[in-house]
């Protein structure tokens, strides 16, 4: 599967920005169906990272969150500058 069809688009918000700094963690917005070896995948393929752990929910209005926790050696934050958060 395509990881541009994996992941829908990344989640910022303030929490997500101090956990990204903190924790090492960036937030994604996933397909529903999507499971979390494929999550993986598409994040360590599209923004060259290696990912140490995926975690996700449900959110109330559907949708499915996914947090990657991106191994020590990568900076989530300098992930986030190249995608185009910030």
């Amino acid at each position: 599967m395509d990881p541009y069809d994996i992941l829908v688009h990344p989640l910022i918000t303030e929490k997500n920005v101090t956990m990204m700094e903190s924790e090492n963690r960036l937030a994604f917005i996933v397909r529903r169906n999507a499971k979390k070896i494929e999550i993986k995948k598409s994040v360590e393929e599209l923004y060259e990272v290696e990912v140490a752990k995926v975690s996700t929910m449900i959110l109330p209005d559907g949708r499915k969150k996914a947090y990657v926790k991106l191994k020590e050696e990568y900076l989530a934050d300098e992930v986030a500058t190249k995608i185009g958060v910030f």
